[in-house]
Formats: C-alpha cells, structure tokens, sequence
C-alpha cells in the first residue's frame, strides 16, 4: 500500500546545509531543489512503497529569503497572548505551526529576545495535542545558553521542527501533521509577501514567492491523505483556494516540449510555466493574510 510521507532529505537541509543563517550559499549541487514545469507529465509504474513530498521547513524558505537580500521586519509574528485563545485541538495545532514559522524567522533573521518565550508556547501547545516526546529534556537549558547567539538559536529552531515532524511521522499522528505543516507554510508565506512589500519584477524574493506554488502543490498532494478528517479537509480547501490565486493570475509562458526516454521511463516535459507580476503579488498577499487571520485571530 501507498504511503505519502515528507522527504527527510528535504527536512534536514536545515541540519546539513543551513547550520548558519548568516550567510551560506545555498545554490550548491547539493542543496539544488530541482523543479520541473507545471505541465510535466512523468508515465512511469510505481513501484516503491513510499511516495516522497519535498516540502521546505520554515528555517530553509526564510534562509533563502535572507541569502537574497531579505531584511527583518518587526510586527510580522504571531503575539504571545494570543495563545490562550487556542482552546480546541485543531486551533491548537495549526497555531503550533503558526508560533513554530514564527521562531523561524525570529531566529533566522537575528530576533533573539523573544525565541526563548515562543518556544514556550510552542512547548505548552506540542504538549496540549500530544507530540511533548518531540522535544528533547535539555532543549530548554540549550536555549538559555545560547541566548544571543542566532546561529545556534536558527539551528536548534529547526532541529525541533524537524524533530516534531519525524515524532508525528513515526507514530502515525498524520492529521496533526497535515494542520501543523499548513499553518506553517500558510505563515512563512505571509511573513515573506510583507518583507517583499511593493512589487519590483527584478527582485529575487518575488521570484521565490512564486516558487511557492510548487511547494503548495505538493503540500496539497501530501495532506490530501488524510482529508477525510474534517478538520484537514478544511484546511486543504482553504490552500486550494490559495493555490487558485497563484494560478488565476501568475502570466503563463509557453516552451517547447521535450520527449525523452529515461531508465525505460518515458518522459514528456515542457510546455510552460507560470511567472510572478503584480497582480499575483497583490492577490496572494491577500488571501494569505485573511487564511493566517482565520488561524490566529480567535
């Protein structure tokens, strides 16, 4: 049978590759995330067990976002008093995704002061919906002793956050991992779409939004497995209404199509791909801010 599970590969790039958010180049043979078109078709039979959703943890896109000229912004993260307003399990979860985006970019972009009290509530909320194995007993005592120091506070970011999607991987808790991988990608793309601001078609973080839509792709193809939960479903709906926005306005150019044959796998690739201007700009910071609101905002 079929199981769709999050690339670790693409998970520990933060582990490997990312050690330092200051300044390493990324774009290295081996830290290349390659993307096909859009309109790629790929007829092969499947016969591994497993099917692979490379999907970026927070702590990679915001790395990304800072290699490319991106700068910090305050008055972008989720406020610690919100937390109490988180009553159920659902909104507990996805604002456990929320507060895990927000510690990214905290720690990425040299936010320190407040990592040690976020990490709290994403402690007190990963405790509330079951996943307190997720965190190491001296994770704490880690923090503390590295308060002020970005680099090890980035890496010990997103070693929790890979840790707690292994931890829900491993025991089987798919649901809560679908919420929390939503609302944190739901997060970082707001965040992102307000350090751009104004639009600018030479800027390289507008590309990088538009990348995005790939990312929400696969996203979508991964927690479509446990969309008979009601609570997933809903989730999935909102960011297909998002990956609507990406394809209702981004310009599509065409290319020519290619015909190969790979392994005795036929390969036909090309015919176009979608482009980032104003208008998508505009309107996916739009409905990413209303989706993270209906999230946050209770």
């Amino acid at each position: 049978m079929n199981t769709k599970t999050i690339s670790k590969s693409i998970l520990a790039l933060g582990l490997v590759g990312l050690v330092s958010c200051g300044g390493e180049d990324l774009n290295t043979d081996e830290n290349k995330i390659i993307a096909t078109d859009t309109t790629t078709e790929e007829i092969v039979e499947i016969f591994e067990e497993t099917t692979d959703y490379g999907v970026p943890t927070p702590n990679e896109f915001f790395e990304v976002i800072k290699l490319q000229g991106g700068e910090m912004q305050g008055g972008l993260v989720n406020p610690l008093e919100n937390q109490e307003n988180y009553i159920t399990q659902v909104d507990k979860a996805l604002n456990f995704g929320i507060y895990s985006a927000d510690l990214a970019y905290m720690s990425c972009f040299g936010i320190g002061t407040e990592f040690l009290k976020y990490f709290k509530a994403i402690e007190d909320l990963g405790t509330d919906i079951g996943i307190s194995g997720a965190f190491d007993e001296d994770l704490m005592d880690r923090i503390e002793n590295n308060e002020g120091d970005t680099d090890s506070l980035f890496a010990i970011s997103n070693q929790s956050y890979y840790d707690s999607y292994l931890y829900l991987e491993e025991n089987e808790l798919g649901v809560e991992l679908s919420l929390i991988m939503a609302s944190g990608y739901i997060e970082s793309l707001y965040i992102v779409c307000n350090v751009a601001g104004e639009y600018n078609a030479e800027d390289p973080i507008i590309e990088k939004i538009g990348d995005q839509k790939i990312v929400l792709e696969n996203l979508l193809d991964f927690i479509a497995t446990y969309a008979d939960d009601q609570d997933v479903a809903n989730i999935y709906g909102d960011l297909a209404d998002l990956d609507d926005v990406f394809t209702n306005n981004m310009d599509f150019e065409e290319s020519g199509s290619n015909v190969d044959t790979e392994d005795d796998v036929l390969m036909v690739t090309g015919g176009g791909s979608f482009v980032m201007n104003e208008k998508t700009l505009t309107e996916v910071t739009k409905k990413v801010t209303e989706l993270r609101n209906n999230i946050t905002n209770k």
